[in-house]
């Protein structure tokens, strides 16, 4: 890999702040990644799969962002993110680390050099990472329990979110 492609940039025309997201912490696992015998283990990968990783533990916070960084980098009304710790991810693919690029001051965004595909966001001082959703091999038990920047998504868009496991008479359409 060309090592002039493994840049950081950063978004010239952003300057007002994100709000802090609240995580959600979802119910533990079953089987044996809850008994400690073994940690839920995922992989994904991008388009071409020259970038490609694997996560450990449980699906933390899987949310729907509609905010504008998400909406121009993705093309689409949303981006399905999901978190997991950041000491159980591993880079496996032939590509290695993906190219990184600063859509804020403290947070920067992976994507693949070759195809493009949008991976993974990690925020300065977070132990955790978060990753596109549907860049998973298997991306069940990550329906959407939150919707960030719901206000601004598109009129034409109504989304229903699965239970929060905090609440339990919440109404959960958008």
């Amino acid at each position: 890999m060309n090592p002039s492609l493994r840049t950081t940039t950063s978004a010239a025309d952003d300057s007002a702040p994100l709000p802090a997201a609240v995580p959600v912490r979802l119910a533990p696992a079953s089987g044996a990644a809850a008994a400690g015998l073994e940690p839920e283990r995922r992989t994904g990968h991008c388009q071409c799969g020259d970038i490609a990783y694997e996560v450990l533990g449980a699906p933390d916070d899987p949310h729907l962002c509609s905010c504008e960084h998400e909406t121009r980098i993705s093309g689409g009304p949303a981006v399905l993110w999901v978190g997991f710790r950041e000491d159980g991810l591993t880079w496996t693919g032939p590509g290695g680390e993906p190219t990184w690029f600063a859509t804020y001051p403290t947070l920067k965004r992976g994507f693949c050099p070759r195809c493009g595909t949008h991976l993974i966001s990690v925020a300065d001082g977070s132990d955790m990472v978060m990753v596109t959703g549907f860049s998973l091999d298997d991306p069940s038990g990550t329906d959407p329990v939150g919707h960030s920047f719901r206000q601004g998504s598109v009129p034409w868009m109504t989304i229903t979110l699965a239970p929060d496991p905090r609440a339990s008479n919440t109404s959960n359409s958008v």
